[in-house]
């Protein structure tokens, strides 16, 4: 019985390892790729436009526009370094992006959040928004065709969903 309960646990130990592997693996690609999109000003030129177009229109919501997309990139900046946050401030920043596209795309675009205040799960910073910003850059948006992103969590799992309305091209 201690010869089988001892393989057991090193068995174990052998896999816990290796899923500890494999998440530093998916962390270091997601930090690759949140660098790519700093790196990358065509969601700051595309939010750009959408600001010029509406300081003279709309001054009032011109300024809220200008705080979240500030609030955007001190997020990115913060979380930089860091390997897990709390998922509140994760939504937040997703919430923020999704206000900008919002802007961008107007009624084409319709997202649901179902998660509710959590105090204690944590993720890895920006995965949620790369998942939304997928979804945005991969299919069509239009007021005749909208796009729904939906959020939730389901068995300790973030998932994002959306109707599938594929581009022929990506921007």
């Amino acid at each position: 019985i201690s010869i089988f309960y001892s393989t057991y646990l090193a068995n174990k130990w052998t896999k816990s390892i290796e899923n500890n592997e494999e998440l530093k693996r998916e962390n270091l690609l997601a930090k690759y790729e949140t660098l790519k999109n700093q790196v990358n000003p065509h969601f700051l030129f595309n939010n750009l436009n959408t600001l010029s177009g509406m300081v003279e229109q709309k001054s009032e919501l011109a300024t809220d526009f200008i705080k979240k997309l500030s609030d955007i990139y001190r997020y990115v900046l913060e979380q930089n370094d860091k390997e897990l946050v709390l998922i509140n401030d994760e939504i937040k920043f997703v919430d923020d992006y999704v206000f900008l596209s919002k802007m961008r795309f107007g009624k084409g675009l319709i997202f649901n959040s179902h998660i509710t205040n959590d105090q204690k799960n944590q993720v890895v910073p920006l995965c949620i928004q790369m998942l939304v910003e997928n979804a945005i850059k991969h299919n069509i948006i239009s007021d005749d065709m909208p796009l729904k992103i939906e959020m939730e969590i389901e068995d300790d799992f973030v998932v994002v969903t959306n109707n599938l309305q594929k581009k022929k091209t990506i921007n």
